[in-house]
This record gives C-alpha cells, sequence and structure tokens, in this order.
C-alpha cells in the first residue's frame, strides 16, 4: 500500500509529466500511463487498452472513440489515496448501452492492479492494470501531425474478383468509388508520400484507439516530409471488416486500390508519383507485396511507373503468391511476426527468396515472438472468429500459387479436383465469362471462398502484442532511406 506522501508524489510526476506543457508533451511525454483490461466470459474475451494522457483534479477520461462495432466508447478515472475507479461505457452496434466498472488499488508508485465486471447478463469477468510506461502514447495531436493538411480524395477503383482479372484488364467492367485521406506536411512541393492500406479489421484501424502507433508512425513521416494516404478499401464495398468472412470483398482490392491511387496522386500538385511507398498488415501486407508485382503493376501503371518502396507486413505469402514472381524494381522489406499463427511466417520468407531469384531487392525481418497484428496497443489474446485457412496447408504444404495469368497454377489441378471437387479449368472459364459483367467476377470470388472455407477454413488465432513503439522503429527509417 503507498503511503499518503508517495501517492501525492505519484499524482504530481502524473499532472506535471502530462500537463505542464502539451507541445513538449506531443514531442517527448516523459511520462505516460497506460491502462489494459481483459474481460472474459466463457470461451469469448476481449481487451481494451488505453493511454491516459490527460489528468486533473485526481480524475481523467478518455473518448469518446469507436472500436469495430462498438460506438462511444467512454472511459472515466478517479485516483483517491492509493485506490483507483475505472468506468467504460459503450454503445453496441444494436444501439444497446452498456457499462464496466473497474477498480483497484496501487501495489507501487508504478502499477495499480484492476478487477471489475460488466452491467450485462451474464457478466464477463475483467482484470487488468494500470500502469507507468516509458514510450509514447501519441494519442494526443503531435507537432507535425498537428500542422499537417489533410484532404479526402474520392476516385473510381474497381472491384477485381481474382488476380486473372486485373491482369487480363477485364476490371475495368466493375468500377466502384473509393476514398483516401492524404496527409501532407503542411508546406512543400514535390513531396513523398507512404500510401497505407488496412488490414481485414477495415478503415477504423486508422483511428483505432488500441493503433496509437499510426500517429507517431505518421508524425516521423511528416518530420522527414513524407506525406501519408489512407485508403478506405471497404466502406464502399458494403463492408467495415472481413476478418469473419474474407468472401465479403476480393483479397486483390487492395492493391488494385493501391496502383489506381498511384495516377491519383501522380496528379496531385504536391505529390511526386515518382517517390510513392506502400505498407500495410495483413490484408494491407498482401496489398503492399503485390503493388510491387509487375504482373500487377505493369498493367495499370506501365513498366517505367511503379512504387519505390514496399513494406509488407504480416502478409499472407501462403494464399497470395505467384509461382514466379516478377517484383518490380522497388526496395522491399517483409516485417512478420514469428509467433504470427494468422498469416504464418515462414511462406512469405521463402516467398521472398523467389522474388530475390528473380531479381527482387527484398529483405526479410521475423521478430521471434511477435504475433499477428503485433502493432496493436492490447496484448496477445485470442480472436475467436477471425479466419484462417492453415489447415490448408496439408493439401498445398508450399501454398497455393498462380500461374502467370492469374489463376491458381495447373501444376495444382489435382489437388483441386481430389480434395475440392473443382475442374480449374472450368471455374477459369466462369471467371473469363463473369469478368464481362460488373459484378459478376466478384461474387463467382465468393462462391470460391465458400467452397474453400468449408474444406479447410478455420477460425481462431492469436492478435495483438503492444509492439507499436518497434513497428515504427523499424518503418520509418525504411522509407526515409527509400524514399528521399
Amino acid at each position: 500500500m503507498l503511503a499518503s506522501w508517495n501517492m501525492r508524489k505519484l499524482l504530481a510526476i502524473i499532472v506535471l509529466g502530462l500537463l505542464i506543457n502539451t507541445n513538449l508533451l506531443a514531442e517527448e511525454y516523459s511520462n505516460s500511463w497506460k491502462m489494459d483490461i481483459n474481460c472474459k466470459q466463457g470461451k469469448w474475451e476481449w481487451y481494451e487498452s488505453a493511454f491516459v494522457v490527460n489528468v486533473e483534479n485526481n480524475e481523467f477520461s478518455l473518448g469518446p472513440f469507436n472500436r469495430w462495432e462498438d460506438k462511444n466508447i467512454k472511459f472515466k478515472g478517479k485516483i483517491e489515496g492509493n485506490k483507483i475507479k475505472i468506468s467504460e461505457s459503450k454503445t453496441f452496434k444494436d444501439g444497446w448501452q452498456g457499462n464496466i466498472n473497474y477498480s483497484g488499488e496501487f501495489i507501487n508508485d508504478k502499477e495499480a492492479i484492476l478487477e471489475g465486471k460488466t452491467s450485462w447478463t451474464p457478466p464477463w469477468k475483467c482484470n487488468g492494470k494500470f500502469f507507468k510506461v516509458d514510450r509514447p502514447p501519441h494519442l494526443t495531436p503531435l507537432k507535425y501531425l498537428s500542422e499537417a493538411t489533410e484532404e479526402i480524395i474520392k476516385f473510381t477503383s474497381y472491384n477485381p474478383g481474382i488476380p486473372l482479372t486485373i491482369i487480363n484488364g477485364s476490371y475495368v467492367n466493375s468500377p466502384v468509388e473509393v476514398s483516401g485521406n492524404l496527409i501532407l506536411p503542411k508546406e512543400g512541393k514535390n513531396l513523398p508520400v507512404v500510401v497505407t492500406v488496412h488490414s481485414s479489421g477495415g478503415p477504423s484501424e486508422f483511428t483505432d484507439i488500441t493503433q496509437s502507433w499510426r500517429n507517431d508512425f505518421k508524425n516521423q513521416l511528416l518530420k522527414n516530409n513524407i506525406g501519408i494516404f489512407e485508403i478506405d478499401n471497404f466502406t464502399s464495398r458494403g463492408t467495415k471488416e472481413t476478418a469473419s468472412n474474407q468472401g465479403k470483398v476480393s483479397i486483390n482490392a487492395g492493391e488494385l486500390d493501391a496502383l489506381v491511387a498511384y495516377k491519383i496522386l501522380d496528379k496531385h500538385p504536391r505529390v511526386n508519383a515518382k517517390k510513392l511507398g506502400i505498407t500495410g498488415l495483413s490484408r494491407g501486407g498482401n496489398a503492399a507485396n503485390m503493388a510491387v508485382e509487375k504482373k500487377f503493376s505493369d498493367v495499370i501503371l506501365g513498366e517505367e511507373n511503379y512504387y519505390q518502396a514496399s513494406l509488407p507486413m504480416a502478409s499472407d505469402c501462403f494464399n497470395v503468391a505467384f509461382d514466379k514472381p516478377t517484383p518490380t524494381p522497388a526496395k522491399i522489406l517483409f516485417l512478420l511476426g514469428g509467433a504470427d499463427d494468422y498469416t504464418l511466417a515462414k511462406f512469405c520468407v521463402a516467398y521472398a527468396e523467389k522474388m530475390k531469384k528473380a531479381g527482387g531487392n527484398v529483405e526479410v525481418i521475423v521478430k521471434e515472438g511477435w504475433h499477428h497484428d503485433f502493432y496493436n496497443d492490447a496484448p496477445a489474446s485470442n480472436c475467436s472468429n477471425c479466419v484462417h485457412f492453415n489447415k490448408c496447408e496439408i493439401y498445398a504444404p508450399q501454398g497455393w500459387v498462380m500461374n502467370d495469368e492469374g489463376f491458381i497454377h495447373e501444376k495444382q489441378s489435382d489437388i483441386f479436383k481430389e480434395a475440392f471437387k473443382m475442374d480449374l479449368k472450368k471455374w477459369r472459364e466462369k471467371f473469363e465469362k463473369a469478368s464481362t459483367k460488373p459484378g459478376a467476377s466478384n461474387k463467382l470470388y465468393r462462391k470460391l471462398y465458400t467452397k474453400m472455407y468449408k474444406k479447410c477454413g478455420e477460425r481462431g488465432t492469436t492478435t495483438g502484442g503492444d509492439r507499436g513503439k518497434e513497428t515504427v522503429e523499424i518503418a520509418v527509417p525504411f522509407f526515409v532511406k527509400a524514399l528521399k
């Protein structure tokens, strides 16, 4: 139990460290506090993680903010003596409101242990901690980010269905309007830009409270006169997320949007399209990887135009890979988690070697112990509804591979015939026919996805890990060096 003088010292540290100078805080955060809360009910669980950046009169609050399907999430906390109380309220998808109350005691001047439960029935039991951290939360506006200009740009992209329709050019039969948020330094022209593609969690990732690393990433890029273009792949395609059903949106929509966005940015008066980079995690990592594949890039941009740098993170190289990759001259860095059970690192390690042999400028970093969605502020936990296809490895130990035309390779025809009762030649004919009609290719893609899922799809992976700081330390220098 803390002595009263020690508690006063704690509060003084919080208040002084967090409130004295907003600009200094934004740059340095000499003191910051974080709360991690885990709630369970049966086999279900979720984490809430948030940084406390404003303490006044022994009280603090966070929100409102949205996360996944929950709206107007708010945290309110109060410190009395050595005790702390935190309440959380949220509005769910159906409009129902609920709250959770946590309480606990400080075990020293750096940490309090929390317990609590939900207001709904059956109740969820929660536990966690409120603790001092030695890294920046980056939830308040940072210097360069707060000074930056922002512009929502809408542009015409397409629903590709499968890679075949991109490579043969028939994707143009299924137009769709998408949008992106262009963030540029307050001054300057001829600027490099990093295009960011979200994962299956959807565009809410760009503002999700559990991904506070993004503000640091963007702020440091802007400090180096590099802009950011965040693309929303899902909203105009009628969904908010695909983690629970990857068939909702073509897995190839991300790179097609990014390649079309290259042409849009090329026309912007302040952007130098010859200095564009691209990144993303999972689905976004697939987009970053495939956007620097010549079979795609040359069709959309021509051989003379291409992304200069690509940072695919936790990319899926089991389901998304060519038998014979042909990388553009881009500088490419795969950032992978050694403990990732969602998109296994070994397949991208092997694919990177094939890219190198094909002349690609490729490096790989595998971080041991890192899980999928490693930069999320929340500790690693089970994502019970997340779909993966790891069981398919028993049929294709090296992964599914595409031929140069962008369809499942002929050498895997027997696998599909025996395991999935599918005639690949007939399916290819179906896709070629569907590609001539608006939306038909995408519908056929969903049928293919459903058929594959029934045979070897599963739910349940590990996500999170609180590695945002380390991610920024890798990503920012990579793009600064590659795009300058």
